[in-house]
């Protein structure tokens, strides 16, 4: 049985795949409202971080240093921040989000929270500067990502981290080739407003004036994303260290 268990496991991705090649997700809920996108997102909360988040944190653990002060912007649960606090003891954490509900579940991992809109720059200035800011898979869902990004880097003393999906991964481009667009979204088509490649990402942060960065391709189909990342890597994954 735990073999079978194992084998569904393995085989769950290339379903889901193959699935987002040909269908469209149904529609959860029937405005952009973020709350009610955390409404319908509760009962992934409370589990484990899942295989990407727990990447993401694994990959920030290696690079940050203990008793840093962190500012994690559009945190959710506080999920990724407390994992990489058990691990680095961190000396602070500001746990930033729209949704009242996911900061309340965030505050039970001794999260300091702050509840503001973190699509708008001006509420963003009002938080303290850190020594890492976080933007996990944040900036796909803001118009102003440019802006967004370059507050963060200002407002660290060492460094921002933040995450992306990959738009150039195999499934994204077989579901073009076949007349439908990448599909990125989980609740509404409305949820995710700026799309990268690993090409464009390169691109965009040279444009921005980011040289030394360390990017991550992460995820997607086992032994050929690291082979061929761009194509086969399911995240990008970005630190950009203060210098």
């Amino acid at each position: 049985m735990e073999l079978i268990r194992r084998l569904k496991d393995k085989l769950y991705p290339l379903k889901q795949w193959w699935k987002a090649i040909y269908t469209y997700p149904q529609f959860k809920v029937s405005d952009t409202n973020y709350i009610l996108y955390w409404e319908e997102r509760k009962s992934a909360l409370k589990r484990e971080l899942n295989s990407f988040q727990k990447k993401r944190a694994d990959f920030t653990v290696k690079l940050i240093e203990p008793d840093s002060f962190v500012i994690d912007v559009g945190c959710g649960d506080g999920g990724t921040a407390f994992y990489i606090n058990q691990r680095k003891k961190l000396q602070r954490i500001i746990g930033v989000d729209f949704s009242k509900d996911v900061l309340a579940l965030a505050k039970e991992k001794g999260i300091e929270t702050v509840n503001l809109d973190i699509s708008k720059t001006g509420e963003l200035k009002k938080l303290p500067q850190a020594d890492y800011v976080f933007l996990f898979e944040v900036i796909e869902h803001l118009s102003n990502s440019e802006e967004i990004l370059n507050w963060a880097f200002k407002n660290s003393k060492k460094g921002v981290f933040f995450s992306v999906p990959n738009t150039g991964f195999l499934v994204h481009r077989l579901r073009l080739l076949f007349g439908h667009f990448p599909l990125q979204w989980r609740v509404y088509p409305s949820e995710h407003l700026r799309f990268w490649t690993v090409k464009d990402m390169k691109w965009w942060l040279k444009e921005l004036g980011y040289k030394n960065y360390i990017m991550k391709i992460y995820e997607g189909v086992p032994i050929l994303n690291f082979i061929w990342p761009s194509l086969f890597g399911q995240g990008i994954l970005v630190y950009i260290p203060v210098i």
